[in-house]
């Protein structure tokens, strides 16, 4: 506790103190007892070790009501009675250590341990000097985790102020909902008092119900549009237009239960024929292992072994016009031009072999032995 700064008339309360300590009670003037009489017989008491007496005594010399108001000379009978764990001696002694009552000076740190004594003991004035302690901006003592605690006991003993700062705390930490619960939990629509947590809590509900309102009719809304999109593939599936379907799924709906719904029907239709070719690549992206992914290998081995041109349309490869021309006949023309001194060379282009060997390579690269996507047992990696 800081050393509190004792005047003049302070010393002569000390020595007041130390006689009673050695000798026990003395006389004390009509003005300044509750009923003289009944006020020694207390002290008394609380001499001879009645901690209850003790709290009596300090509670009625703290009471700044009562003609024998002594705060100073409180604190004896408080703190005796505080030791014996009796809170509401405790919660009175934080009241005037925060309030500096009378001679005793201000004493933030003496009277936050008084006040959280107090609270422990359920004692009111302890929870609420406690909150306002800790809750003081500025002060050595400042705790917001304490205070936050504190003010949540406080509204639970009905502490309007203490509920309308919660509200708002939780509501800036985002926690919307315990903010309007207790900013409704305290609002008295009877009572001009609760007018400003009344209109704090009944936003906070304007807000909710709006909230809710706009995430149903998002919810509702992509609803209506998977419902769209259902609709457009089953109607290429009714049509048995598996490649539409599998485009649709793919391309559009980026689904892999529509695609693989799509690809399934059409292999036990026997139309997988009708699928373009390069959807199957897609398809082994997507199905890493099962029943889609081994339709997909089996296509594509298939194209491999048809054309060996991989991904690539062999027609609209390098080369491949030069070789067209050759087959259709333009290779056996005897007639040849030669520039008089001239050392042009025609630059060799690559066969569609060549290009189509060079594909696959890549191919075989990037997807068996460089990310290791496909298993080496896999068609396209043998």
């Amino acid at each position: 506790m800081r050393r509190l700064v004792i005047p003049g008339r302070q010393a002569l309360r000390l020595a007041v103190l130390a006689w009673l300590a050695l000798f026990g009670p003395v006389s004390m003037a009509p003005a300044q007892a509750q009923g003289a009489d009944d006020l020694q017989q207390s002290i008394a008491r609380c001499d001879g070790g009645d901690r209850a007496a003790c709290l009596a005594v300090g509670l009625v010399l703290s009471d700044v009501d009562n003609s024998a108001y002594d705060a100073f000379l409180s604190l004896r009978f408080l703190q005796q009675a505080c030791a014996a764990n009796e809170a509401k001696a405790c919660g009175r002694l934080a009241l005037i250590f925060y309030a500096g009552e009378g001679d005793v000076e201000r004493d933030l740190p003496s009277a936050g341990n008084f006040a959280m004594r107090a609270c422990s003991g359920q004692d009111r004035d302890g929870c609420e000097v406690a909150e306002a302690v800790f809750a003081e901006p500025g002060s050595p003592q400042f705790d917001a985790e304490k205070a936050l605690g504190y003010r949540k006991t406080n509204c639970a003993y009905g502490n309007r102020r203490s509920c309308i700062d919660l509200a708002r705390i939780l509501y800036a930490l985002d926690d919307a909902l315990p903010a309007e619960q207790i900013a409704l939990n305290a609002c008295d629509p009877g009572d001009p008092a609760s007018a400003d947590i009344c209109a704090f809590g009944n936003r906070l509900q304007s807000l909710r119900h709006q909230a809710e309102a706009e995430r149903e009719a998002a919810i509702q809304a992509a609803r209506n549009a998977q419902a769209r999109e259902d609709a457009a593939f089953d109607h290429y599936m009714a049509r048995r237009d598996y490649d539409g379907a599998l485009y649709y799924s793919l391309y559009h709906m980026r689904s892999k239960s529509h695609a693989e719904r799509a690809i399934m029907a059409a292999a036990r239709a026997g139309a997988l024929g009708s699928i373009f070719k390069d959807h199957f690549y897609v398809l082994e992206y997507w199905f890493p292992s099962g029943p889609v992914a081994q339709i997909a290998a089996s296509q594509i081995a298939q194209v491999r072994q048809s054309n060996d041109c991989g991904i690539f349309n062999c027609t609209n490869t390098p080369g491949a016009s030069e070789a067209r021309w050759r087959a259709a006949g333009g290779g056996r023309s005897s007639s040849s031009y030669s520039g008089s001194g001239s050392s042009y060379t025609p630059r060799p282009m690559p066969s569609s072999a060549d290009i189509a060997r060079q594909t696959r390579d890549k191919y075989r690269f990037n997807n068996c032995t460089g990310s290791r996507r496909l298993p080496s047992s896999h068609p396209v990696c043998q």
